[in-house]
């Protein structure tokens, strides 16, 4: 468990320490998108056999928009009532309950609730190396600053649009993402093997408790 634990603080620590790097240009997230703004602040009508989803901030997952057993749906018309202008540069996080769960918009049927947060980033800035900086503690140290709420933590638009993203040049930000996905995959590989190891050693225990308490 120590080990599994290890496994993720490392990617962690290196990812804080990429983005804290002082000599890089910090831009405000407005001054790098198109767009910015959030879900339905409110409930569509749900439809058990719609088409589209309605997702939120726990539906963003490590770049994917996950749907889950509980995920509500839409028909069409609550679709085409409640839609953004969402598009290949769309990146979505999520800033209310957990901070800085971080997608990429891929073509889903998704209308989206007030905790997921959307942009539309500028062609000069790479997609992955938003979503690193986003992800990292840089981000979330500042989310948690930023965050109104005793109980639920939420982040406004206002802080969002103002956050300071560190840029270096479009080159720099795509070698960056080259090596934090290979670390990344790394490093689940590592939290694979000590999940199925503590997994393993649970089995066994198991076994050595039926086998010592086994009536002869």
């Amino acid at each position: 468990e120590q080990n599994l634990k290890n496994a993720k603080e490392i990617f962690e620590s290196y990812l804080e320490g990429v983005f804290e790097n002082g000599n890089w240009e910090k831009k405000e997230l407005r001054e790098i998108t198109t767009v910015l703004g959030d879900g339905l602040h409110g409930t569509p009508k749900y439809t058990v056999h719609g088409d589209y989803y309605f997702i939120n901030g726990n539906n963003l997952n490590d770049g994917i928009i996950e749907f889950k057993e509980n995920t509500k749906r839409v028909n069409v018309d609550e679709f085409n009532k409640h839609k953004k202008n969402l598009t290949d540069r769309t990146v979505l996080v999520s800033i209310n309950g957990t901070l800085g769960n971080v997608a990429f918009y891929n073509r889903e049927k998704i209308i989206l609730g007030k905790s997921a947060c959307y942009f539309n980033l500028k062609e000069s800035v790479d997609k992955g190396f938003v979503k690193y900086v986003l992800s990292s503690p840089y981000f979330i140290h500042y989310a948690h600053r930023e965050a109104t709420g005793a109980t639920i933590k939420n982040v406004s638009l206002k802080s969002m649009r103002e956050f300071k993203v560190p840029l270096p040049s479009i080159k720099e930000q795509q070698s960056i993402v080259q090596k934090l996905d290979a670390l990344s995959t790394e490093t689940k590989k590592l939290e694979a093997i000590y999940q199925k190891k503590i997994e393993d050693l649970e089995e066994l225990k198991k076994s050595v408790l039926q086998k010592a308490f086994a009536v002869g």
